[in-house]
Formats: structure tokens, C-alpha cells, sequence
């Protein structure tokens, strides 16, 4: 008999407690605000936070150069924005006695902050790979690049700026930028 008194026992107590857990309309005003649940805001879908674009680079005479960098990028919040620059470059120089070519490529990561109505600081660490000394082994030569620029929006999702960047590490022994480099891009959202 012990046993069945002690397991009704049990159930009342069981009982007891899960009323205790109901929210009446006295118990829920007595709450804090600080207490009450959070609503957070939707969030948004990945592929509203993706960009991707790219520059060229153009340049033709006796030195001609072509570059294409796609860009890649993920919108952290309204006014940052990280990703990869894609970079391929097309060389050639055609100087008197000197019929050279070759092609470099490389990647580099990026962060852009947006400051103030379009004005954004950029700063990327480029690493590209080729024959920058004519007729030597290709090597990698790494850049840290800043600056800043003007950036607009184009419809909902398209952006297109303007920059320029200082190399701060450049190599004398590779001297691929003469500093200020200029840069256009472009780019929409996915």
C-alpha cells in the first residue's frame, strides 16, 4: 500500500507543478519588459547579401595592358563590405628591339567601408603570380593596397566607384604599380 500512496503522491505533486507553470493574465503583467521574448527582425535571404562585379584595366601603345578582376563580395552589414578580387593581367611590350608578353594572375581578399553618402575606404591584399622581369621564373609578388573613392548605386542592387590606392609594400626588385593607382568597378547584387 506504501508504494501506491507514495506514487499518488507523486502525480499530485507533478500536477501541482505544471499548473504552477501556466501564464495567467495576472503573472504576465507582473513581467519587465526585460523579461518579455525578443522579436527579431526577418533576416535577410543569403543571396540578397552577395555581390559580385569586377573592374578592367585598359591600356595600349607600345606598353599595352589588359586585366579583368571579377569581384566577389558579402555584404556584413549596409556599410561593409569583404570579399575576393579575381585578377588577371595581359602584358606586353612591343618596344623598339623587344617583342615580350606574358600574363600574371592572382586573388585578393578585400574589405570597403562605406563612411559617409558614397565615400568608402578600401584595403586589399593582392597576391599575384607571373613573370614580372622579362624572361625570369614566374615568382608570387604580394601588395597591400588602401586608399578610398566614391561609390554610387545603380537601381536597387548595382553599385558602380571609383578609387584609388596606394601600394605601401611595394618591391623594388617587382615594380608592378606606380603609385596612385586609379580603379573603376562595377558590380549588382545576386
Amino acid at each position: 500500500m506504501r508504494p501506491f500512496f507514495g506514487l499518488v503522491l507523486f502525480i499530485f505533486a507533478m500536477q501541482f507543478n505544471a499548473v504552477a507553470q501556466f501564464e495567467t493574465p495576472e503573472t504576465n503583467s507582473q513581467q519587465t519588459a526585460s523579461q518579455k521574448p525578443k522579436v527579431e527582425p526577418p533576416k535577410e535571404p543569403l543571396k540578397d547579401k552577395i555581390v559580385v562585379g569586377g573592374g578592367l584595366d585598359l591600356q595600349f601603345g607600345t606598353i599595352t595592358a589588359i586585366g579583368l578582376t571579377p569581384l566577389v563580395g558579402y555584404s556584413v552589414t549596409d556599410n561593409l563590405l569583404v570579399g575576393g578580387i579575381f585578377t588577371y593581367r595581359y602584358f606586353r611590350d612591343n618596344s623598339p628591339g623587344i617583342d615580350y608578353s606574358t600574363s600574371t594572375y592572382g586573388i585578393s581578399p578585400f574589405a570597403r567601408v562605406f563612411i559617409y553618402q558614397g565615400i568608402f575606404a578600401h584595403a586589399e591584399y593582392e597576391m599575384l603570380y607571373g613573370e614580372f622581369i622579362y624572361k625570369q621564373d614566374p615568382v608570387w609578388v604580394n601588395s597591400f593596397l588602401v586608399g578610398g573613392g566614391y561609390g554610387t548605386r545603380i537601381g536597387d542592387r548595382g553599385f558602380a566607384g571609383v578609387y584609388i590606392l596606394w601600394n605601401l609594400t611595394e618591391n623594388p626588385t617587382y615594380p608592378i604599380y606606380t603609385n596612385p593607382i586609379f580603379r573603376m568597378s562595377f558590380g549588382v547584387g545576386i
